[in-house]
């Protein structure tokens, strides 16, 4: 019997080894949402999207300029890359990708290749970072990618980008960010809202694509996404973040006019979030506003979130096709 004793006594310590720092990481995530974010951002860290089968093609066609510097350097994640076809001629559509990620993880090297996708297709594509929550918290990534579109006014032609030809576009929170910036643009009463002056103007913004986002802060707790009290309590501050003091803009349902801009809008059928789609295609085309969408719901197509940025799959590659003919039946020139 004596035997088993320093088997038992190593089991116990092993157990309250994964027991007690859990017990730790469950109570202090009631005071704040940094523990479970930085358990996403271990998550996250490695994660990549599905390429596509013709990504040597792809790579081979366009130049990539890295991080280049958008805003004061003083400021985390004020970098973009800026990626074009190698073989442009004349002047060519911009287009502003926004990354993912919760407002919490995420980054411009996650969504390069379907940067890299857009851009073999003939746009310049500005693939932007912007600094993360719950270091930095709303509205900074509204600010960051304002400050980056002055700096696409100024350096974009150097590129063969058309600033007069802008487009929008981002996957999860990036797209809610994307979605906000085009109620900003075309709405000057909403910009005095938020306080915020544009860097660009409505007759610049030709469009927008909207990847699987999140667009009305009344509804999406009832989606049930896994973190998505974490995300909006680090974004925002509040953890009950239904009660944030400008939680309002975030909702871009409620700031959709018939000057918004044209909206390609795409969610899987298996994505919690789906619905949100559902509810922002509703209010577009109650404004009068021109949509494309490709909505799963009722499929079976088991499409889960961010299904548009893997690559490899068929239904992504038919999404990306009709994204790719969004862009340029809006990118015209005049």
């Amino acid at each position: 019997m004596k035997s088993k004793r320093p088997l038992r006594r190593a089991l116990l310590i092993l157990l309250a080894a994964i027991v007690i720092p859990i017990g730790l990481l469950v109570l202090a995530s009631q005071f704040t949402p940094a523990p479970v974010m930085w358990l996403f951002s271990q998550l996250d860290r490695n994660s990549s999207y599905g390429a596509p089968p013709n990504l040597e093609a792809i790579e081979s066609s366009v130049v990539v300029v890295p991080d280049l510097l958008y805003a004061d350097s003083s400021l985390d994640d004020s970098r973009l890359d800026i990626i074009y076809p190698a073989s442009a001629g004349g002047p060519l559509p911009v287009v502003v990708y926004i990354h993912g990620g919760g407002y919490v993880v995420g980054s411009k090297e996650q969504t390069r290749v379907y940067a890299m996708a857009l851009a073999h297709a003939g746009y310049v594509v500005a693939n932007i970072d912007y600094a993360l929550a719950p270091s930095y918290q709303y509205p900074n990534p509204i600010a960051q990618t304002n400050a980056a579109l002055r700096y696409l006014n100024d350096n974009a032609a150097q590129y063969g980008g058309d600033m007069n030809r802008l487009f929008f576009a981002g996957n999860s929170a990036g797209a809610q960010i994307a979605s906000q910036m085009a109620a900003m643009i075309s709405s000057e009463a909403f910009a005095q809202e938020m306080g915020i002056e544009p860097a660009v103007t409505r007759d610049q913004l030709r469009g927008t694509v909207l990847l699987n986002g999140i667009y009305n802060m009344d509804t999406v707790r009832a989606t049930g996404l896994p973190g998505i009290e974490q995300f909006l309590w680090s974004y925002t501050g509040v953890r009950q973040f239904e009660s944030f003091d400008r939680i309002e803009e975030l909702s871009t349902v409620q700031h959709v006019t018939a000057d918004y801009p044209p909206v390609f809008l795409t969610a899987g059928d298996i994505d919690a979030v789906a619905p949100q789609s559902d509810e922002l295609k509703a209010v577009l085309e109650a404004n009068g506003v021109e949509v494309d969408a490709v909505l799963f719901t009722g499929t079976g197509a088991n499409l889960n979130h961010d299904y548009a940025l893997n690559l490899n799959v068929a239904a992504a590659q038919q999404t990306l096709e009709r994204t790719l003919a969004f862009l340029a039946a809006n990118s015209q020139p005049e």
